[in-house]
């Protein structure tokens, strides 16, 4: 029976297993409790192409209920129709069939222009952006783990019977795949959606981010000092959070078009 739930704080870079994270957990009876959280290099490697592999593998085993993972996973409305048909799906072909978009750079450059010609703007967000104070999903910051995700992840998970990329492919299936985005989880938590990454002292916040997920029935038990050491590990845990919330049935609804996605808190 499908019960775990997965958070990954996810990488497009070359040698994407030191930087992506994952947490595990379980339902309990008094809420989630975490498994494990490991680094993608000790499980898998450090190059891009072997860490998103081994991902998917793991996302697909039989025990896995709900999935939290942090990138974009599509585009705005006015791109999809531009590009990709209107449809989730074709942005996925878009990426995938080589006729499109063959990196980052190229995916990012490919959407500004078409931006600048619908709208007279070049970096364009989602609803669903909006809502949770994300990025625009082609940026310079967040076009290697869109264009990765979707095409790598995404791309191979879509052709799986047995999982589904919500809300695109609905919510009838054994595992379902979320958007999440740490920040608005955290913000959502009444804590620091910022300033627990890259500042001289950032243990005393981070530590304040931990309490705030403890209080939302979630046992850390001896993964605490990995949650304050680690920037990246503490992200997998806010994205945990988020995907366990799926997991015990609750399904809002989608901000803006469907096949702009959702970022889930």
């Amino acid at each position: 029976m499908s019960e775990r739930v997965l958070g990954v704080d996810f990488s497009g870079a070359a040698t994407a297993g030191d930087a992506i994270w994952v947490t595990e957990a379980i339902p309990t009876g008094n809420g989630l409790k975490i498994q494990r959280c490991y680094r993608g290099t000790e499980e898998w490697g450090r190059d891009r192409e072997t860490v998103h592999a081994g991902l998917v593998d793991r996302i697909t085993d039989d025990d896995i209920r709900t999935v939290g993972l942090d990138f974009p996973f599509s585009l705005p409305q006015e791109l999809l129709d531009a590009q990709c048909g209107g449809t989730w799906s074709g942005f996925v072909d878009w990426l995938a069939s080589g006729s499109g978009p063959t990196d980052p750079g190229s995916l990012s450059e490919a959407c500004r222009h078409t931006a600048e010609m619908a709208t007279g703007s070049r970096d364009l967000r989602r609803e669903t952006d909006f809502r949770r104070g994300a990025l625009c999903p082609y940026t310079n910051r967040t076009r290697s783990m869109t264009f990765y995700g979707v095409r790598d992840v995404l791309g191979t998970l879509r052709g799986d019977d047995g999982t589904a990329v919500v809300p695109m492919q609905g919510w009838d299936a054994d595992t379902l795949v979320a958007e999440v985005y740490p920040a608005a989880t955290f913000g959502w938590l009444g804590c620091y959606r910022e300033g627990y990454k890259n500042v001289d002292d950032p243990r005393q916040r981070r530590a304040e981010n931990v309490a705030a997920v403890e209080a939302c029935s979630v046992t850390v038990d001896e993964h605490r000092d990995t949650y304050l050491g680690n920037h990246d590990a503490l992200d997998s845990l806010a994205a945990v959070v988020s995907a366990g919330r799926l997991a015990d049935g609750t399904r809002p609804p989608a901000a803006g078009p469907e096949s702009e996605g959702c970022i889930y808190v």
